[in-house]
């Protein structure tokens, strides 16, 4: 098989796209992924909440449930394996009067049955006992034990390094323009002027899955972005679940939640847009969190704020996760229609589209060296003692093996995601000259293609 031709080729580098990638893996497969931005986790992915539903309130029956219901099997053993930061601190869902718990009890609490997740109700004074910021004029609460929060960062990296050691590809900074279809597949055609050739292609381009959809004629479902603006506050908030308003026909609404990382999250706002890549933070917007926050932490407009932000995420319109092979070209699968919870499904959304091209023709062997742990890329040198990032104590090792990792970054954000340098309270004022003099001095790997962890650990690069 010739360096451009491949067995599947998964457009998008996101949460869904690389969880697909690493479950393709295991399998006898030439693979590629790729991704338009210059790194994985650059779209919806990066501004979540990083919260892993365990889809209590998901529609019964729908695509999305199914997912989360087997994602909700798969999370335990990805989290030891790729060592993603994993927090199962569980959910409470607040009722601040009697029309919102008469919700919860006759709503949310069959719905979560249906879906088979635990959840109980709590009393006002368990409540406080436990969260003693939440407001006083709570009557008492759902509490969902099984939601965690993790860092989606991490975890968009983890499935596509483990994916690399496996032989996977990754192409990063050109996308899919054009796709022609041929007798045995599909040649794409990328921004870069590359022709790629595949008998199958996984169609998980986020927000953009509609048109990469219409590049074969199928204009089955539309992509409407909808905005979500966060506060990032690193105040003290003495609460030790996330605590969920009662979720509207629109959103899950405005929430409160421990970040894996360090601080609190206030948000997301759902602001349905035109423009697929408008993540601009507005003052309605930033008024519209701390409105909403207010009715469940009446503290927040005290907490001074790190960092503001928006993400862009995909409302689809069959109103459900969109896993088929299209109608048109069978042999593109679509990944589309994932909004909310993308983290929480994702590993859910892989296995039922492993299914599908399995389905579709894929003949699956399984290797029988592939690795399911991630290795301990660590490259052990002295210690040099100096902290780049001061607010978060990374040191100068930490930052040098980030850029030394088989998919290693090559912007400032790329390094933020692997190492949480300039995570802190000065948003990298401090620390971003001397991560920009470590990119430029220390041997990684350029943008392009890389190839597997025999190559990585051998030195080689690739342009």
């Amino acid at each position: 098989m010739q360096n451009n031709q491949y067995d599947v080729v998964v457009i998008g580098g996101g949460l869904v796209g690389t969880a697909i990638l690493r479950a393709l893996s295991f399998y006898q497969l030439k693979l590629l992924l790729i991704e338009k931005q210059p790194d994985v986790c650059e779209g919806t992915s990066k501004a979540n909440s990083g919260i892993v539903h365990t889809g209590f309130d998901s529609k019964p029956g729908s695509i999305e449930a199914e997912c989360l219901r087997r994602a909700r099997d798969l999370w335990p053993g990805l989290v030891e394996d790729l060592k993603i930061p994993f927090i199962p601190c569980g959910a409470v869902m607040i009722a601040t009067n009697e029309e919102e718990k008469d919700l919860i009890e006759n709503t949310y609490v069959p719905n979560a049955k249906a879906n088979g997740v635990h959840v109980q109700w709590l009393s006002r004074e368990e409540i406080l006992q436990a969260n003693p910021a939440v407001s006083q004029s709570t009557i008492g609460g759902l509490a969902v034990p099984g939601e965690a929060i993790c860092d989606p960062f991490w975890a968009t990296r983890a499935f596509a390094e483990i994916a690399v050691v496996n032989g996977a590809e990754v192409s990063l900074g050109s996308g899919v323009e054009r796709i022609e279809k041929m007798e045995n597949g599909l040649r794409l055609h990328l921004e870069s002027g590359r022709q790629i050739e595949t008998r199958y292609a996984v169609n998980a381009a986020g927000l953009w899955a509609d048109e990469i959809a219409a590049l074969v004629g199928d204009e089955s479902y539309a992509i409407t972005p909808r905005k979500g603006q966060f506060i990032l506050t690193e105040e003290p908030i003495s609460i030790s679940n996330i605590i969920l308003p009662v979720p509207t026909k629109k959103s899950k609404g405005v929430l409160v939640s421990p970040v894996v990382f360090g601080g609190f999250l206030l948000g997301p706002t759902a602001e349905d847009q035109e423009d697929k890549v408008d993540r601009s933070t507005t003052l309605d917007g930033m008024e519209a969190v701390l409105a909403g926050c207010e009715k469940l932490i009446p503290g927040v407009r005290d907490y001074s704020s790190i960092r503001q932000f928006a993400g862009v995420r995909a409302v689809c319109s069959t109103g459900d996760f969109v896993i088929r092979p299209s109608d048109i070209e069978p042999r593109l699968v679509h990944a589309a229609g994932i909004r909310s919870t993308g983290l929480s499904a994702a590993p859910g959304i892989a296995q039922m589209v492993v299914e599908q091209l399995e389905k579709a023709g894929l003949v699956l062997s399984e290797k029988q060296d592939s690795q399911h742990e991630l290795p301990d890329l660590f490259v052990e040198e002295q210690e040099t003692g100096e902290i780049i990032c001061l607010c978060r104590s990374i040191t100068r090792s930490e930052i040098e093996n980030a850029l030394r990792r088989p998919l290693a970054p090559q912007t400032v954000d790329g390094v933020k995601r692997r190492t949480g340098a300039t995570l802190g309270e000065c948003q990298g004022n401090c620390c971003i000259p001397k991560i920009l003099d470590l990119m430029a001095s220390t041997s990684a790997p350029v943008k392009g293609v890389r190839h597997s962890y025999l190559a990585f650990t051998q030195g080689e690069k690739h342009g």
